[in-house]
């Protein structure tokens, strides 16, 4: 009997990113436990808002918007839409913001439990959203 693996060929760029997009980045259940992991680690500070760009990207959560963790009943509240500034936002699915003057210690915190998932990356950007200067870890694979 002969054994067989189907694969996919993409024929142009295009192609490519969809489908990669078309693909969850994460399980609902690991990035709550990667934001829980940072969270404790600088207790006391401020948690990021979590931003969901594309409605496939997180997989467990149907729709894009602007979402909250509450560690106290251990669910992912949705706070608002997605405004201009993010809706524009191109290559990114999902990211962590944080309000301005964040201490380097919640990025550094949320950067390496991210890390610690290992087939994740961040990358830091601060921009201006909802006119206030904020610092976006976006996670990538």
């Amino acid at each position: 009997m002969e054994i067989a693996y189907p694969f996919t060929i993409y024929k142009n760029v295009g192609e490519d990113l969809h489908a990669t997009s078309s693909q969850p980045l994460i399980h609902l259940n690991t990035l709550a436990q990667i934001c829980f992991r940072a969270f404790c680690q600088a207790s006391g500070l401020p948690k990021p808002e979590i931003v969901i760009l594309d409605h496939k990207a997180v997989e467990g959560v149907s729709q894009s918007g602007r979402f909250e963790l509450d560690f106290h009943h251990n669910y992912l509240k949705k706070t608002g839409e997605i405004g201009p500034e993010l809706a524009a936002e191109n290559g990114y699915r999902l990211g962590l913001l944080h309000k301005k003057g964040a201490q380097e210690e919640v990025l550094e915190s949320y950067k390496k439990a991210v890390l610690l998932h290992g087939e994740l990356a961040i990358i830091l950007e601060n921009r201006q959203v909802d006119s206030k200067e904020t610092a976006i870890q976006w996670i990538t694979d």
